[in-house]
């Protein structure tokens, strides 16, 4: 794969198969940060005066008094350059390489370029890929039993030997110094960038690295910074330290830039980035209420892309690896992938890829994730979580009062009724809801019959779903029905959408349930003649004695989206189940007006076509077919 953003001085192939054991912080490196076994001398020369005083490390010393370092000093408040650092009483390790001066001249460009670029002094690649790459913290001496692990300034492990670092030979050790510990390398050390560094320094990835990068914050460490004085009311650090965090980076749990872990990235090229950005952009269109709502959409179309790249190593079980959004999450934007690079069928087989400091970064070019196995899942919502449940209500004495009872039941594990054994275990949930209607004394069959509202969060515009209801029999729970309820339940769905713009308040009706943010009418439900469960052609109906699984919306084209990862967004769609019982049914126990919902399942499609062909059955409740069938926990 080529690469050009690299410091020519280091640019290089990636050496595949880096031994991540060595780069590891197993022998944790911060336990020596006590300085054991080094005799800084007060009189001795600087680390900055030991480096002049060889001839050999005047190029390495020219790129030390010409780069900065982001650090002011001081005195007199300008940049400090990487020798004001070296010569600072601050203790560390020096490994200085021998390179020459044409070496020196193609770093110190680079140094140039970036400034002039307007790039930070501590992003300046000049300063994280060739001085810090030679400067530790602290100092270190070795012995001939010395076998450690060494954290660079720039965050990178190498590995220490009696001889070498990194596989660096040293031409000399030990060199006191007043200020630490000084070696001399024969050459420089190499630079392997992290997953985030890699990104931005090769060819083809700028579009996935310019989205992390946009998330980077710096914020100033008071407690880190070092006070001066206060001007103007306010305080003046002579030595400011900033923290960087990074949104992205938490919402995927893809800590990039840590060195202390081993990630496995799909990285999207260029290509994949824009067609994938093209295909995801109108799933994201939002009502007017949402503020910014064009870059919000753009904002939710580049997360669609990267979500679900991410895959962390240490996480891997045998040929299979999920993605951290998948363990983090509880299974929420599931992909468990058969993921070996060397077998056909894998999901990074033929994949170009880079070791890097911490993991592996495999080159998508085709658009190898599917986004119905991520962000773009078959979902579903239970019926017992009332957030995405709504109450109906009546009015009663000129006042707004419930229209039911909503009564959380616990299933079985399985029951004999009337000689007949049933399993519930393929519900995967242990709870339903019980709707049933209240009685406030007054007749009318708006009181003889059940109706709950439900609104599915997370859907997407130009999107056809469609929508299952799970029912249960009234003895699912084995304490809470009697005879008279196990009879079948005829019932009716309508559908409403939110506005493209609110209705006014003087627009509201006086139905009680006349929701502003909605359509005024619902919109009836006509069940396909086709589909199971069907009770003419205005009705379904449950069995009444099994667990029903009924599709009560097929190929519904949603206009608007109710997705938003980053913040909230109001669901779009709602539906409304509503009993629908004649008064001698009732009483002569021939129906039940009683609803018993397990939960509501939603698939997407993006066609009519594959919509209306699609077909799920009860089994495939517990089958491999809806493995990643997840409920919405986000």
């Amino acid at each position: 794969m080529k690469t050009s953003h690299y410091i020519p001085l280091l640019a290089t192939s990636f050496v595949a198969g880096i031994a991540f054991t060595a780069m590891s912080c197993s022998d944790e490196w911060d336990n020596h940060y006590d300085n054991e076994g080094v005799q800084t001398v007060t009189d001795a020369p600087s680390l900055l005066e030991q480096v002049k005083a060889d001839p050999e490390l005047t190029p390495f010393l020219r790129v030390l008094q010409t780069v900065e370092s982001g650090k002011q000093q001081s005195t007199t408040g300008a940049l400090a350059h990487y020798s004001d650092i070296i010569a600072s009483p601050q203790v560390m390790t020096l490994w200085a390489p021998v390179i020459t001066d044409a070496q020196a001249d193609s770093i110190i460009a680079v140094f140039q370029a970036d400034k002039a670029a307007g790039r930070k002094s501590e992003d300046n690649r000049a300063a994280t890929q060739f001085i810090q790459n030679h400067i530790a913290l602290y100092g270190r001496s070795v012995s001939s039993e010395t076998n450690d692990t060494v954290r660079m300034l720039n965050g990178k492990y190498m590995h220490l030997l009696p001889t070498s670092l990194n596989d660096v030979d040293f031409t000399a050790h030990n060199i006191i110094a007043s200020n630490g510990v000084m070696y001399k390398l024969a050459h420089n050390e190499m630079f392997y960038p992290n997953v985030r560094e890699y990104m931005a320094l090769t060819e083809g990835l700028d579009s996935v690295s310019a989205f992390f990068e946009g998330f980077d914050i710096d914020d100033l460490n008071e407690s880190a910074s070092v006070e001066q004085g206060i001007v103007d009311g306010k305080i003046v650090y002579a030595d400011s330290v900033l923290t960087r965090s990074n949104q992205l980076q938490d919402l995927l749990r893809a800590y990039f830039n840590r060195e202390d872990s081993t990630y496995l990235f799909l990285a999207p090229n260029n290509t994949v980035w824009e067609k994938e950005y093209v295909d995801y952009a109108p799933l994201f269109h939002y009502v007017d209420r949402v503020e910014n709502r064009d870059s919000v959409a753009d904002l939710n179309a580049r997360m669609a892309i990267v979500r679900g790249r991410v895959f962390n190593r240490n996480l891997q079980k045998g040929d299979s690896i999920r993605n951290t959004s998948y363990i983090n999450m509880s299974g929420y934007y599931g992909l468990n992938v058969w993921w070996n690079p060397t077998e056909s069928g894998g999901i990074l087989y033929g994949l170009d890829s880079a070791s890097c400091s911490n993991g592996i970064v495999y080159t998508d070019t085709e658009g190898r994730i599917d986004p119905s196995l991520t962000f773009k899942q078959a979902r579903y919502i239970l019926g017992n979580d009332n957030s995405h449940r709504i109450t109906p209500q009546l009015t009663e004495n000129n006042q707004k009062v419930p229209r039911v009872t909503i009564t959380p039941r616990s299933v079985i594990d399985s029951i004999t009724y009337n000689g007949t054994f049933y399993d519930f275990h393929e519900l995967q949930n242990s709870s339903y809801v019980e709707v049933a209607p209240i009685d406030y004394g007054t007749t009318g069959q708006s009181y003889r019959n059940s109706a709950i509202y439900f609104t599915l969060p997370n859907t997407f515009s130009n999107t056809y779903y469609n929508v299952y209801l799970v029912t249960v029999p009234a003895f699912a729970n084995a304490s809470g029905y009697d005879e008279s309820q196990i009879r079948p339940t005829r019932f009716k769905v309508s559908y409403n959408q939110r506005r493209e713009s609110s209705r006014k308040e003087s627009d509201a009706t006086s139905d009680p349930n006349d929701d502003i943010e909605f359509d005024k009418n619902d919109s009836r439900v006509s069940p396909d003649a086709s589909e199971t469960h069907v009770n003419g052609s205005n009705y379904f109906q449950t069995s009444g004695d099994q667990i029903d699984l009924i599709c009560i919306d097929r190929a519904r084209l949603v206009t608007m989206s109710g997705y938003n990862v980053f913040g909230t967004v109001s669901s779009t769609q709602r539906y409304l189940i509503e009993t629908d019982i004649r008064a001698t049914d009732l009483t002569k126990n021939n129906q039940t007006n009683v609803l018993r919902i397990n939960r509501i399942i939603y698939v997407p499609f993006a066609t009519k076509e594959e919509a209306d062909a699609y077909q799920l059955d009860i089994t495939d409740l517990s089958k491999d077919n809806l493995f990643n069938l997840k409920e919405y926990r986000e």
